[in-house]
C-alpha cells in the first residue's frame, strides 16, 4: 500500500462486500486498513469497526 493512500478505518470483524469496480463478493478480515470510500460506506454496522471511518468532508456554500 501507497504511503499517500490514508485508511478510513481498521475492522475488528470480518465482513462481506462488493468490489465497487468489478462487482464481485469480497472478504475482509479484521485487522484490514479500509481506504476506499465505496467500500467503507457498505459496512454500516460500527460494531466491524475497530476505528471506525471519518465521515466524508463536505464543503458548505456560502450564499
Amino acid at each position: 500500500m501507497s504511503a499517500a493512500v490514508k485508511a478510513m478505518g481498521v475492522l475488528a470483524a470480518t465482513v462481506h462486500v462488493l468490489d465497487p469496480v468489478e462487482r464481485v463478493p469480497i472478504v475482509l478480515t479484521p485487522g484490514t486498513e479500509v481506504t476506499d470510500p465505496a467500500v467503507a460506506e457498505q459496512i454500516t454496522n460500527p460494531a466491524c469497526w475497530e476505528t471506525e471511518p471519518a465521515p466524508p468532508k463536505t464543503t458548505r456554500k456560502t450564499v
